[in-house]
């Protein structure tokens, strides 16, 4: 599989899981609606370092390798780069307390989740659009 390929497919998968947590958050089911964007940012992350052509890691925080990869390839997101990773290790974090009901996060935690997530994607889709445009080229 190439990378572009490989690269859709976690798009895709990322894009399922922000409604995924769209969903669980209109029925009220905080916990999973902050793990599904956390899923959603780290898959996001993952997608376009696949597509750039970078080996990722296994991890749930994808951000400081993605910030520092789109930077080396002349994409640099300036402040937003800050807050990408402030968004990715956040998530991270409560990934886990959050599937395992350790920790019980409220509405207003899983309105900042799904607000963090859509900006996440919303940043890392422009870059996106600008690579995809120099590969074909």
């Amino acid at each position: 599989m190439n990378n572009i390929k490989r690269s859709e497919l976690l798009f895709i998968a990322a894009d399922e899981c922000v409604s995924h947590a769209q969903g669980s958050f209109d029925r009220g089911v905080w916990n999973m609606s902050i793990r599904r964007s956390q899923e959603a940012v780290e898959l996001e992350l993952t997608a376009i370092l696949a597509l750039i052509g970078v080996h990722y890691p296994k991890d749930h925080d994808q951000a400081p390798l993605a910030i520092r990869t789109l930077k080396a390839n002349n994409f640099d997101l300036g402040q937003d780069s800050e807050q990408i990773e402030r968004i990715s290790i956040d998530l991270s974090r409560k990934r886990g307390p959050a599937l395992h009901q350790e920790e019980g996060y409220g509405k207003d935690d899983a309105i900042k989740a799904l607000d963090d997530a859509n900006f996440v994607i919303s940043k890392i889709q422009e870059v996106r659009k600008d690579l995809l445009q120099k590969i074909n080229k």
